[in-house]
């Protein structure tokens, strides 16, 4: 990778995805951090052959203009980019018989997790350092850039089950680089749930963001089926509600989970939990 490759990854970085490139000028637009709307797309211009930037719209009334130094020095401490814990392994790099390995992986297989879950979701642990005694998951961008991971404790009795990262969930998609948008998706809670149904997005929450939201509406190609803890239900069928519209309508489905089941107890028998709701 060249140095004006590498420049440019930094700006996306900071601004985002660009617009028009012409790298033969070093020519590079983006959406300006400052007035970004839907009338002023791609409104910031970047010149990194001679290193300046500027917005077209609000250059003059907020000074966004000079030298690529400033932008980063005003803008660049906005998006840090999300890194795993320094200590995570993947279990098959570990020593089998490392007892702490042992303990990790026995609390996976104790919430039903096979070695193939393990593997296809890249999951790990940590047995030193701030997230010491936690399960990780990772989640990637459809980039492959690590966007977020859930840190989980296996021990039951600490007072502080979850440590994530101090990142914006409302602003990534969790497991993006994993959805098929042509076939069914199931949304659920968290990660622990994700991962015993196939192609499903954890919302991290009972909440949608707005960006799942349009991501769904705008990519989706099959049905969506909700499928949050049964202490949620009130929040499904408000989910249900909203998502059920215009080019989603009659393609969102919907499972009420008995009060004494999770997701992994649903294993093959996820068709008996369907509930039809009446609008």
């Amino acid at each position: 990778m060249d140095e004006n490759e590498s420049l440019v990854e930094l700006l996306e970085d900071v601004l985002g995805d660009h617009g028009l490139h012409y790298p033969n000028r070093g020519q590079i637009s983006f959406n300006c951090p400052v007035c970004d709307d839907d009338r002023n797309k791609s409104n910031l211009e970047v010149n990194y052959f001679t290193n300046v930037y500027k917005c077209w719209s609000c250059s003059e009334s907020e000074g966004t203009h000079g030298s690529l130094g400033k932008l980063f020095d005003k803008y660049g401490n906005k998006k840090p980019k999300v890194q795993l814990p320094k200590e995570y392994k993947l279990f098959k790099d570990v020593n089998p018989r490392y007892p702490i390995r042992q303990q990790a992986i026995n609390y996976l297989y104790n919430r039903g997790i096979s070695d193939y879950m393990i593997e296809k979701y890249q999951i790990g642990f940590c047995d030193n350092g701030s997230h010491s005694g936690r399960i990780i998951i990772p989640s990637y961008s459809a980039k492959g850039e690590l966007n977020y991971y859930i840190g989980r404790s296996w021990d039951p009795y600490t007072k502080a089950k979850y440590r994530n990262p101090e990142a914006e969930k409302e602003k990534i998609i969790f497991w993006e680089n994993l959805i098929d948008w042509n076939k069914d998706i199931y949304l659920v809670e968290g990660a622990f749930d994700g991962i015993f149904l196939e192609n499903s997005i954890p919302m991290l929450g009972k909440h949608m963001s707005e960006l799942l939201f349009e991501s769904i509406y705008n990519k989706a190609k099959g049905d969506i089926i909700i499928c949050l803890d049964a202490d949620a239900w009130v929040n499904a069928v408000k989910l249900y509600h909203e998502l059920n519209g215009g080019v989603l309508w009659g393609r969102i489905k919907i499972i009420k989970l008995p009060d004494d089941k999770d997701v992994c107890d649903l294993k093959g028998e996820i068709n008996d939990y369907y509930i039809e709701i009446r609008d």
